[in-house]
């Protein structure tokens, strides 16, 4: 049987944060690309469903894109250095599920990555259902 690729879409300006998430993602099994709009993911409906996609923009171009994040909305995951209330209120009535305060630790990651329900390669124990709601899997604002 054939294994299905895993896909990890990055959308990320800073070339040294790009370098280490798709060091981390390969290291989980993750084939990774590069992106540099969203529109570079609309002819690979089926790669983002068996994948994901990790970006840090502004909520103006989440707004502008909503309908195709909204698509994959269970897929996406927003990074940014600072996670506020407001943030937190504006995306969730965008339907993202899932934010990452950066710099992302692997650990965080990996437990998104676990609740998307991807093979073992990741380390799953996924429940086979679909999670509901929002998630912040980072605290924001502290200062380590």
């Amino acid at each position: 049987m054939e294994q299905v690729k895993q896909w990890a879409f990055i959308f990320e300006k800073d070339q040294f944060f790009r370098l280490s998430l798709n060091k981390i993602l390969k290291k989980y099994g993750f084939e990774v690309v590069e992106i540099e709009d969203f529109s570079e993911l609309e002819g690979r409906k089926k790669d983002v469903e068996e994948g994901m996609v990790l970006a840090d923009v502004e909520i103006e171009v989440l707004e502008r894109w909503l309908p195709l994040i909204r698509k994959w909305n269970d897929r996406f995951i927003l990074m940014t250095p600072l996670v506020s209330d407001d943030l937190t209120l504006r995306t969730r009535k965008m339907g993202i599920q899932h934010i990452l305060k950066k710099p992302v630790e692997p650990k965080s990651l990996r437990r998104v990555i676990q609740k998307f329900g991807f093979s073992d390669q990741t380390k799953n124990r996924s429940s086979g259902k679909r999670r509901e709601g929002f998630r912040c899997d980072q605290k924001g604002g502290e200062d380590g």
